[in-house]
């Protein structure tokens, strides 16, 4: 996938760039909003100019980022899907009907997923400097958070890498199975897909699991940390808000970590192919 980026770097470079200027803008809501709270309380109008400012400037970002994604990603496709065909045109067509759908997947990651990368990775790390400022211990619990889930995930990185290329090589079979018009061989086929794909799932519920008891401690002891350190309402929405933005992007890193492990597994298959991915 890193040879992927280097052979259309403008168009990333672009694309990107807006997906990181979208998050920050993003990340500054929650703060915005306390800020609008204690100005309604304080009797002033200010903290909701700043907030109504900050949702136009998000909007205007977010809506040139998508023009910009859509028609990036959709040649990029093209390109690499042409690639596949003139370097594979005499192969496996069960093969390399799958293989275009591994690369549309590996699109879709850079088109979709990854700008919700980002976003979290973003929003990590500017709740983390915020909370730092705004409550100290609470940061400090985050971190702890954050480190036992890296933990959990890269434990188990092995195993998700495993379950991935088993699915990957059942999907390559697909085309053939359905093609023998053998009803027994497709069950058999099936099977096996819905095995590698509860393997995964299985995995994935039981890493959630764990992770998701840290963040029920952590939340319940941000709300009472947060209303012990002040008696402003806005500062303590505030502090609750980033809690929040911490667990969603604790959830949804280890999910775009895994996603990336699969992408990994499916970029060795194209690239064995001599197809830039």
């Amino acid at each position: 996938m890193l040879q992927l980026l280097r052979c259309f770097a403008g168009r990333f470079a672009l694309t990107l760039t807006l997906v990181v200027l979208e998050a920050a803008a993003w990340t500054l809501f929650p703060l915005a909003l306390g800020r609008a709270i204690d100005a309604a309380l304080g009797d002033t109008r200010r903290g909701f100019y700043e907030l109504a400012g900050l949702g136009i400037v998000a909007m205007a970002i977010a809506i040139a980022r998508r023009v910009v994604d859509s028609r990036a990603y959709a040649r990029i496709y093209a390109r690499l899907g042409e690639d596949l065909m003139l370097r594979e045109s005499g192969g496996s067509t069960s093969a390399l009907t799958a293989r275009l759908g591994m690369l549309r997947e590996i699109v879709e990651f850079f088109e979709n997923s990854l700008p919700n990368l980002i976003n979290s990775t973003v929003g990590l790390g500017g709740t983390l400097l915020i909370l730092s400022a705004l409550n100290p211990a609470i940061a400090l619990g985050c971190l702890g958070v954050g480190t036992v889930t890296a933990t959990i995930y890269a434990l188990t990185g092995r195993l998700t890498t495993r379950y991935n290329r088993g699915l990957n090589d059942e999907h390559e079979r697909q085309v053939d199975a359905v093609s023998s018009g053998d009803p027994g061989r497709v069950g058999r086929h099936l099977r096996e897909l819905m095995r590698w794909n509860i393997r995964l799932s299985d995995l994935e519920a039981a890493n959630f699991g764990v992770v998701w008891l840290f963040m029920v401690g952590l939340l319940v002891f941000s709300v009472s940390a947060a209303a012990e350190a002040t008696t402003e309402y806005g500062s303590v929405f505030a502090v609750v808000m980033y809690v929040f933005q911490f667990g969603d992007s604790v959830i949804l890193l280890p999910f775009f970590y895994q996603q990336w492990l699969r992408l990994r597994e499916i970029s060795g298959r194209i690239t064995a192919a001599g197809v830039a991915a």
